[in-house]
């Protein structure tokens, strides 16, 4: 369709599909625009309307210039069950994020039933903001036996992007706390914000110990891309859901590992909590995670590493938490 993006809406197993082909289509013609975290939020919120009222549909995201198109259209109930629907609940109902986050909305209603919805974003306005604040947390405690620890919670700050890492090096005590160290004082010397570089040397510093699992992530106006190898857990609470981090399984010096770097596009209230296994992960299962977005995330961090640490390890937290413009 011109350059543009269309992805049929049958069933739930669509949602994900059009996220990956958005996430996809966005990289390719837009990637530098501080806008594109929005538009997977307005057509997950179109498409999740088409399943609940519409029967079936498509969405379609297009760039025109300074402008981004997000439209979607049912089929209505008219066709899928084969009358017409009086009430006209369709696509149109609600859309709170889409209409908090668009600049125009058209909803028009079809003759024969169903609707057309079409979001418009402005992303020249959005081009004024080109830094943002990322407010990060972290905690983290040896094992109650040892005073050198063997984790490692380090961010910082680099042009326009935040470096993010989480480790957990093997062993415990003087030579784990030894090898932590080194690996702190190579990421502060090393200015690099490709994933697969910084790993690299990493790898290089890891190869005569008993290596480590670890976090890498560089977070960006785009969103989010990392690195997860071994036992380090992590949660995304995007958009109101809760999903666990990707990773792969090995030990960073010790044994191959098969390199693979995740992208996730971030709402702009997104937590991620990042935790090694000296973290229990209950908490990440109450029904109540809004202190998670209340707290401040040094606090937040720390009230997990008390109320949810192994005594007998080592345990450490990480929490990012939102973009904030500016």
């Amino acid at each position: 369709m011109n350059g543009g993006l269309k992805v049929d809406i049958e069933m739930e197993a669509d949602l994900f599909i059009l996220e990956h082909k958005i996430n996809k289509y966005l990289q390719k013609s837009c990637l530098d625009l501080p806008s594109v975290p929005l538009v997977a939020l307005v057509a997950r919120e179109l498409a999740t309307n088409i399943l609940k009222y519409g029967g079936k549909g498509f969405v379609t995201v297009k760039r025109e210039g300074d402008k981004l198109i997000v439209s979607a259209e049912d089929e209505g109930t008219k066709n899928r069950e084969g009358i017409i629907n009086k009430t006209k609940r369709s696509l149109g109902i609600g859309l709170d994020v889409t209409k908090k986050n668009c600049d125009k909305l058209d909803i028009e209603q079809k003759p024969g039933g169903g609707m057309v919805v079409k979001a418009v974003l402005n992303l020249s306005q959005q081009r004024k903001g080109k830094d943002f604040v990322l407010d990060v947390g972290t905690a983290l405690k040896p094992h109650y036996l040892e005073e050198d620890n063997g984790d490692i919670c380090f961010y910082k700050k680099m042009g326009g992007k935040y470096f993010l890492f989480v480790a957990d090096v093997l062993g415990h005590g003087k030579r784990a706390g030894a090898v932590a160290k080194e690996i702190e004082l190579y990421l502060k010397i090393f200015n690099e914000t490709r994933i697969e570089k910084i790993y690299a040397g990493l790898e290089k510093i890891l190869q005569a110990t008993r290596g480590c699992a670890a976090f890498l992530a560089v977070v960006s106006r785009i969103g989010l891309e990392y690195l997860n190898v071994g036992n380090i857990k992590g949660w995304l609470i995007n958009s109101g859901s809760v999903r666990n981090l990707n990773g792969v399984n090995g030990v960073i010096g010790r044994t191959p590992v098969r390199l693979k770097i995740f992208k996730e596009i971030l709402s702009p209230d997104f937590v991620l909590i990042v935790c090694t296994d000296g973290i229990k992960k209950r908490f990440i299962q109450a029904d109540d995670l809004k202190w998670l977005k209340t707290m401040k995330t040094e606090e937040a961090a720390k009230k997990i590493l008390q109320e949810f640490s192994i005594k007998e390890d080592d345990a450490s937290v990480l929490i990012a938490r939102g973009v904030k413009w500016l």
